[in-house]
């Protein structure tokens, strides 16, 4: 009996042994290659971040137009902000000489553009006197 708890313990450690020392080799192994994905990763996530405070802003303006909001909202329900945020750094990367990142107003007129809004998302400054 004893030898048969010894042989069962025995095998225990070498099957359960074998993935714990591999898994260390192979976690290792896939930190370096990670490293640039990561990075990548990283500066989606932080553009994903710049996008929906610009959504929320443009949903929060009264400048900016209630069909243009209405789409905007749409267009979130309906699409993951991933699915967004890749349109929106396709063109980015496409326009670089056009719309800049560090703009909002040209953020806000992208993401406009990517959720399907035609034309002026923004409503004319009314004038004081109420337009006369």
């Amino acid at each position: 009996m004893r030898r048969l708890a010894l042989t069962l313990a025995a095998a225990g450690l070498v099957l359960g042994g074998t993935p714990a020392l591999a898994a260390p080799a192979k976690k290792a192994a896939a930190k370096a290659p990670a490293a640039a994905p990561a990075k990548a990763q990283a500066a989606q996530s932080e553009h994903a971040v710049l996008y929906l405070k610009v959504l929320i802003s443009a949903l929060q303006s009264d400048e900016v137009k209630e069909e243009a909001k209405s789409t905007l909202v749409g267009c979130l329900y309906e699409n993951p902000l991933g699915k967004i945020s890749e349109g929106m750094d396709k063109v980015f990367a496409e326009n670089a000489d056009k719309v800049h990142r560090d703009k909002p107003a040209e953020v806000f007129a992208v993401l406009a553009a990517v959720c399907g809004y035609k034309g002026d998302p923004t409503q004319p400054a009314k004038s004081p006197t109420g337009g006369r």
